[in-house]
């Protein structure tokens, strides 16, 4: 099963994020108003180191997007994306659109969530990232914690 992963800042602000899993796509914009890298690598270490469920944020203006991340065994992960059009934090997720929905092995997807967020330093650097992303730095802790989550 084949997974891509592709985070890229598109602008001051404003991101877009690729997920490609078998024979799915999703394409996902979200604005500096949330800091989604590292709600996306948080989510991921969280159910990586045995969680059953985590959920990432990525907000649009207005709207967003939120990922639930769902154990289905010890190596299998349910991956679930949902669109709100709407303020979508406290929403229930009967209020949403799912975009993706699939299953994947959870240590690749990982992977290619850590990859991407590898690829975004090295081309922006912790100080480009900052100048783009306005709001927030890069989760160098989350990106940290993921990776020495997944060399266990």
């Amino acid at each position: 099963m084949a997974i891509s992963i592709q985070y890229n800042l598109t602008g001051v602000g404003w991101s877009e994020c690729i997920v490609e899993i078998d024979n799915q796509k999703a394409h996902l914009t979200a604005s500096y108003l949330s800091n989604t890298l590292a709600s996306l690598l948080e989510a991921v270490t969280t159910v990586v180191r045995g969680a059953n469920e985590a959920a990432a944020f990525f907000t649009e203006e207005p709207g967003g997007y939120r990922w639930r991340l769902t154990r289905v065994s010890k190596k299998l992960l349910n991956i679930r994306i949902l669109w709100f059009d709407e303020s979508f934090r406290d929403r229930p997720d009967g209020d949403d659109r799912v975009i993706l929905e699939v299953q994947c092995r959870l240590r690749t997807f990982a992977g290619a969530v850590l990859s991407a967020s590898q690829r975004i330093l090295e081309t922006y650097g912790l100080e480009g990232y900052r100048e783009k992303w306005v709001k927030h730095e890069f989760p160098v802790r989350f990106q940290a914690k993921l990776q020495e989550s997944l060399s266990r």
